[in-house]
């Protein structure tokens, strides 16, 4: 009867000599294939437009209104219009820099970023936004951090934004509807109403 009593202390032993293994915080989410399968279909577009509202908010001031916007191979033309529908300005950017135009003045400068600070007091990430808007990654490094069961990406961090995807709409391609930008002093809401699509 004495081996039964040694039992119990055996089991403890091997139990502690067992290695206890951790999950690590910064285990990345696995990239479902259906994911890349999206990515495929999303690289056959060339040229796109959009109209939709866009929401601005910034530490000190807060803008709403609509937009439209064409972006090409070679360029950008995104205008702004008020909320009762007056046009506000329009952005031209291309390989040669970035023109805003309103009904009083032009200005001009290098990069988009650097323009809409100067004039509108908060900056547009138009580098990225060609890419963000139709769902997918823009070059560089990015952390996925959630695909949704389509494999369509619902949480993405890159460049210092967070930018999350809460609905799709297919449009010939599975694009979003709503896009929700926020870097540590700006967040951007665009809502889609139309998409129109060039695609290879």
């Amino acid at each position: 009867m004495m081996w039964l009593r040694l039992i119990p202390a055996l089991l403890l032993a091997g139990c502690s000599a067992l290695p206890v293994q951790q999950k690590s915080a910064e285990q990345k989410p696995v990239e479902p294939v259906a994911y890349r399968v999206h990515l495929e279909h999303l690289a056959a577009i060339e040229n796109f437009g959009l109209e939709g509202r866009i929401g601005v908010l910034t530490e000190t001031k807060g803008f709403s209104g609509t937009m439209r916007w064409h972006h090409r191979n070679d360029g950008d033309t995104i205008a702004f219009y008020s909320p009762l529908g007056t046009q506000l300005g329009e952005l031209e950017a291309d390989a040669n820099g970035v023109t805003l135009t309103t009904s009083q003045k032009t200005y001009h400068a290098a990069d988009a970023e650097t323009l809409t600070q100067q004039t509108l007091g908060w900056s547009l990430p138009l580098r990225g936004l060609p890419d963000w808007a139709l769902g997918r990654p823009t070059k560089g490094d990015a952390e996925i951090l959630a695909w949704d069961t389509a494999g369509r990406i619902s949480k993405l961090r890159q460049q210092g934004w967070d930018i999350e995807y809460p609905t799709y709409q297919n449009q010939g391609f599975e694009l979003p509807t709503k896009i929700v930008l926020k870097s540590r002093k700006l967040d951007l809401k665009l809502v889609v109403e139309n998409w129109h699509v060039e695609s290879q």
